[in-house]
C-alpha cells in the first residue's frame, strides 16, 4: 500500500518500495475546489496542462513512477517553498522562478510552457479600453496599474521596470479588475484565452485587451526539494525526450488549457513592448535559449 502510506507521510516518496515492481509515487497539490478534489471526476480523467505534462514526462523518463494527487487548500507560491522544500506533504510543484527559488529548489531548467508565460497580454475592464487603445509605449502603459498575485516573481519584475502593482490572491483578482481595483490584469499568451473564458462568468466586465502585449524572459519550472535529487533527474529526463520528439510542444499547441490562445491570437498583430528580468539567474537564461519559442 505504497500509495496510501506516501499521502500520509509514513513513507518518504521518493524513495523506491522494497518490491521493484512498485511505483516511485511523486505527489502532487490539488486544489481542494477541483473536480477532482471534489468527488466529480476520477484522476485519470482530470486534465491540466501541467498534470499532463508531468504525466508525459514520467512515461518517458523511463522509471517506473505514478503520479499522486493531494487535495489541500492550495497554498500561495511564497507558502509553497518552504512546504516543498521539506518534502513531508508533497514532491513536486510548478511556478516561475527567480534566483532565490533556484537556490532553495531543485529546478528543472525546460520551460513548461517553451517561454510563452513571459509573453504577456492584458485583461481589462471595459471602461478602460479607450485608456488602453491609446497605448504606444512603455512609458504610456506605466500609467495603467497592473494586478498580480501574492508572491509572484513577476511582481518586482514590474516593479522594477516602473509599473505599478497592486497584490492580491490568485481566486480573487479577475474580481478585483471587475471592481476596478486595478487597470491592467497581465496573462500569458498560453493562458489568457483559456482563463478568460471561466473568468468572465465571475466577472463580466472584464475582456482581453487587443493590439499591445509585454514581453520579458520568465520561465515557469517543476521544482523538487533538495531533498529529493533523484526525482528532479527523473523529470528532467521525461522532459528533455518530449521536448526532443515534439511531444511537448504538441502537447502545448493542442491541450485544452493553451490551444485557445494558440489559435485566437495572431502574434503579427501585436505591438511587443519589451522590458527586462534582472533576476534571472544564468542557468535560466541558457533555458529560454535552448527551449524558447521566443527570443
Amino acid at each position: 500500500m505504497i500509495v496510501i502510506a506516501c499521502l500520509f507521510g509514513d513513507t518518504p516518496a521518493h524513495a523506491q518500495a522494497e518490491d521493484a515492481n512498485d511505483p516511485l509515487v511523486v505527489r502532487i497539490p490539488m486544489d481542494t475546489p477541483s473536480d477532482y478534489c471534489r468527488g466529480e471526476i476520477t484522476w485519470e480523467s482530470h486534465r491540466e496542462y501541467h498534470i499532463d505534462l508531468l504525466r508525459l514526462a514520467l512515461k518517458l523518463s523511463g522509471h517506473n513512477a505514478k503520479l499522486v494527487p493531494v487535495c489541500m487548500d492550495y497554498p500561495t507560491e511564497e507558502r509553497r517553498i518552504p512546504m516543498l522544500e521539506a518534502a513531508d506533504q508533497f514532491d513536486t510543484v510548478f511556478f516561475g522562478t527567480n534566483a532565490e527559488r533556484e537556490e532553495r529548489l531543485l529546478a528543472v531548467y525546460i520551460p513548461i510552457y517553451l517561454g510563452t508565460t513571459g509573453l504577456r497580454l492584458f485583461m481589462l475592464h471595459e471602461d478602460a479600453k479607450e485608456q488602453f487603445s491609446q497605448v504606444e509605449t512603455l512609458d504610456d502603459l506605466r500609467k495603467l496599474s497592473m494586478g498580480q498575485g501574492l508572491g509572484w516573481p513577476d511582481n518586482k519584475i514590474l516593479t522594477d521596470n516602473g509599473f505599478d502593482v497592486v497584490s492580491g490572491r490568485y481566486r480573487t483578482l479577475h474580481r478585483m479588475l471587475d471592481a476596478r481595483r486595478f487597470d491592467l490584469y497581465p496573462r500569458a499568451y498560453w493562458q489568457i484565452v483559456g482563463e478568460w473564458n471561466w473568468m468572465k462568468w465571475e466577472a463580466p466586465g472584464i475582456e482581453i485587451g487587443q493590439k499591445t502585449a509585454l514581453y520579458y524572459p520568465q520561465p515557469i519550472y517543476f521544482f523538487v526539494s533538495r531533498k529529493t535529487p533523484k526525482l528532479h533527474d527523473i523529470i528532467e529526463t521525461g522532459l528533455k525526450r518530449a521536448f526532443s520528439n515534439g511531444m511537448m510542444l504538441d502537447l502545448l499547441k493542442t491541450h485544452r488549457d493553451t490551444a485557445p490562445s494558440f489559435s485566437q491570437i495572431d502574434l503579427r498583430d501585436l505591438n511587443i513592448m519589451r522590458i527586462k528580468n534582472k533576476h534571472l539567474s544564468d542557468k535560466s537564461r541558457e533555458a529560454m535559449d535552448n527551449y524558447s519559442l521566443f527570443d
